[in-house]
């Protein structure tokens, strides 16, 4: 029996193809490294449920740890970073007090440096995860007031109630 194109160019590379769609590459370039048509990928994906799959499991990973990286940066954190710092030594004669040797050297340390909440991509996560409650024009604004505002602006509103202003401390003064 005669194998079909799908059976001895495709089904033997599934793993590669969750593999290119876990690195994040369009279906157009998978494609392309199967040596198949947009069309013939497309037709593929309708008849063999084990190629669909594939390509799911690859984007599900990949998009997960977007998800992850765009909170992150939603909500800031802290970062470690390598750093090299001279030192210089001094070597002293015990008895004499004397200095004997002088050298510097490179010593490699690791510092936390804090990386800011990204304004863009708070934004992006509310207008887009929850449109119901964040959006860029608010329902009720006229078009007037967006043109006369200086265009180019992005106001994110919030359209819940003003949360009540935090309770005050006490106990804690200086006095």
């Amino acid at each position: 029996m005669v194998k079909s194109k799908y059976e001895t160019g495709v089904l033997p590379k599934l793993g590669l193809v969750e593999a290119w769609a876990r690195e994040g590459l369009a279906e157009r370039q998978i494609a392309r490294n199967l040596g198949i048509s947009m069309s013939t990928l497309g037709a593929y994906k309708q008849r063999h449920e084990d190629l669909r799959e594939a390509l799911e499991r690859g984007k599900e990973l990949v998009d997960l740890e977007v998800e992850n990286d765009l909170l992150k940066k939603c909500r800031g954190y802290n970062a470690p970073v390598k750093k090299t710092y001279k030192l210089r030594e001094i070597e002293y004669d015990p008895e004499t007090g004397k200095r004997v040797r002088e050298y510097e050297r490179l010593e490699p340390a690791y510092d936390e440096v804090h990386v800011s909440a990204d304004l863009s991509a708070i934004q992006f996560w509310l207008s887009n995860r929850r449109p119901d409650r964040w959006q860029y024009k608010p329902e009720g604004r006229r078009q007037e007031e967006d043109e006369d505002e200086g265009g180019g602006v992005v106001v994110l509103t919030s359209v819940m109630e003003t949360p009540d202003p935090p309770e005050e401390e006490s106990g804690h003064g200086d006095g």
